[in-house]
């Protein structure tokens, strides 16, 4: 487990950097919003693309970490063509390498973690926390030393590609993933290759309800750059990371006494919740509390959706599995919630836009209580 744990440290504490930071490089490159929301969900388009594949890769041949290794390699080969001056055009191809390479290495380091620990639903969290307090450190870093306060966009690209070269180095600590043969499959599972029932229903909900979060982590360092100042924003992005850490650290008993259904309504409740504030109260303290529901509309919803995926998903697809979870409850999302809170935040401003963006948390919320087809086995029991 400590192996995992460094490994998480290091991929996360790199993304500290990179996720936060690439709206406002774009920014400082001198993009309209609009456009810096076609750019992100260009990123978002192509690593949906790319987990179809690269899943199906890790899982046939067992060997993720070369496979993780190498998306991380050509990331950074794509960066550094994406910095090069350019038209928009070139740009978005090069943004569209970037999501390609980039948006699979968590799902990749998910599944493989899923693979090796002994009671996933428990131990998950233990080590993905590891990731959440590098992130909390990285960021405080940043925000103490402004070191990316100055410098332009350069400055942002030469700390980008430094965080992948740190990746890169960090999947020599992972452990090999253990054969097909070497794993007991969850007792419901038949291998027929069908999508247990309820998945389908199950993803649809994550994909509408998890657009308001993502109009949030598409534009919301944008929106703290021009309240509190870009030195300030990895303090606020830091104060959100550091909620989840109890979240991670006892997720696996918590999903164990209320189950998935309760957990996800929390995380959309919470989703509601933090956007209205961000659209009513625009001043520093107001922000600064909204960053606690962080531990609900991320973590909860993360902790419900990987332990699914590592319940009802051989383990011989597991990549598969966690891939589409990543890809359509994340990266899908993220590509509707960027694209078309880009076109909202020009016409409207930033209070309508995270009015609006309170309508997908909501309407998903209503399709859990409603809809039947999802958890169609009884978890608790099944634990017990």
């Amino acid at each position: 487990m400590i192996r995992f744990g460094i490994l998480y440290a290091v991929i996360f504490g790199a993304f500290a950097v990179i996720y936060p930071f690439i709206p406002i490089y774009f920014k400082l490159r001198g993009f309209s919003p609009s456009r810096i929301g076609l750019l992100l969900s260009g990123m978002e388009v192509a690593g949906i693309v790319a987990s179809f594949f690269v899943s199906r890769v890790a899982d046939r041949t067992g060997r993720f970490r070369s496979v993780i290794a190498g998306m991380i390699f050509l990331a950074g080969v794509s960066l550094v063509l994406l910095n090069l001056p350019a038209t928009f055009s070139i740009v978005f191809i090069g943004a569209l390498a970037l999501g390609f390479f980039l948006k699979p290495v968590i799902p990749l380091t998910d599944a493989l973690t899923g693979r090796s620990l002994a009671d996933v639903s428990m131990n998950y969290g233990l080590v993905r926390v590891w990731g959440t307090v590098s992130f909390v450190i990285v960021s405080l870093a940043l925000q103490f030393t402004g070191v990316l306060e100055t410098g332009g966009s350069q400055r942002i690209f030469l700390a980008l590609l430094i965080a992948l070269i740190f990746q890169l180095i960090s999947i020599r600590v992972a452990p090999a993933a253990p054969s097909h043969t070497d794993i007991l499959d969850h007792q419901g599972l038949t291998g027929t290759g069908r999508l247990p029932k309820g998945f389908l229903s199950f993803l649809m909900v994550c994909f509408i309800g998890n657009i308001g979060s993502s109009i949030y982590t598409a534009f919301g360092t944008l929106y703290f750059s021009e309240i509190v100042g870009v030195s300030r924003v990895s303090g606020l992005i830091a104060l959100a990371a550091f909620s989840e850490i109890p979240v991670m650290m006892f997720g696996g008993k918590i999903i164990r006494k209320i189950g998935h259904r309760r957990m996800l309504t929390v995380a959309l409740s919470a989703g509601i919740l933090r956007l209205a504030i961000l659209a009513l109260f625009p001043s520093v303290l107001p922000l600064a509390l909204s960053q606690l529901t962080h531990a609900f509309t991320f973590g909860f919803f993360l902790m419900t959706g990987v332990d699914w995926v590592n319940r009802t998903i051989p383990a011989r697809q597991r990549a598969l599995g966690m891939g589409l979870f990543m890809s359509v409850s994340f990266s899908g999302s993220f590509l509707v919630g960027s694209s078309l809170g880009g076109f909202l935040l020009e016409a409207a401003g930033f209070p309508i836009l995270f009015s609006l963006a309170t309508i997908f948390p909501a309407v998903a919320l209503i399709w859990l209580q409603i809809d039947k087809r999802f958890f169609t086995w009884d978890y608790l029991d099944d634990l017990n």
